[in-house]
């Protein structure tokens, strides 16, 4: 698996240490899939924001939001039903957010520790994080249960894939 490195580092921020950087992110987009019933989906309208110095990787810091208004599972009854108050509430919720806390590596992976915001709950996730030749990628799972969005009442059964996929400027 390539992982975050000394390339991105670089990418994101050439040689000059503790830079913020706003990454356009147009083409960004979240893509979820509850594992028990298979139901896809994405959210767009991504912003994500890097803090990366070179000499400490660890003090660096990656933020993003994305508009809850933008889900789509491509049914759009279903669509209109999770962002009514029983799920998303998106009227009074209108963003999901990520602040980091930490990076990390362990092993040849990086990943990125932080507190994820969902209709107003806060939940410790650790992202994985990906650098691939085109984007970055943040992958983790996550307990829709846990946020008061998922009609499951088996935690296991709540359990989401998420990926939030940056390409990378051109």
């Amino acid at each position: 698996m390539k992982s975050i490195t000394l390339a991105l580092i670089l990418t994101i921020s050439g040689v000059i240490n503790a830079q913020t950087f706003d990454i356009d992110t147009k083409n960004a987009h979240v893509e979820f899939e509850f594992l028990h019933d298979a139901t896809k989906g994405t959210l767009t309208n991504v912003f994500v924001q890097f803090k990366m110095d070179p000499e400490n990787i660890g003090g660096g810091t990656i933020n993003g939001s994305v508009n809850a208004a933008t889900l789509n599972t491509n049914n759009r009854a279903r669509d209109k039903h999770l962002k009514s108050n029983d799920f998303f509430d998106v009227e009074n919720f209108p963003t999901l957010k990520f602040s980091c806390s930490s990076i990390y590596q362990e092993g040849e992976a990086y990943k990125a520790k932080g507190t994820l915001t969902i209709k107003g709950v806060e939940k410790e996730v650790i992202f994985n994080l990906e650098n691939t030749n085109d984007q970055f990628e943040f992958k983790t799972f996550i307990y829709a249960i846990d946020f008061g969005v998922s009609p499951k009442k088996n935690r296991e059964k709540s359990k989401v894939s998420v990926l939030v996929i940056v390409p990378k400027s051109t």
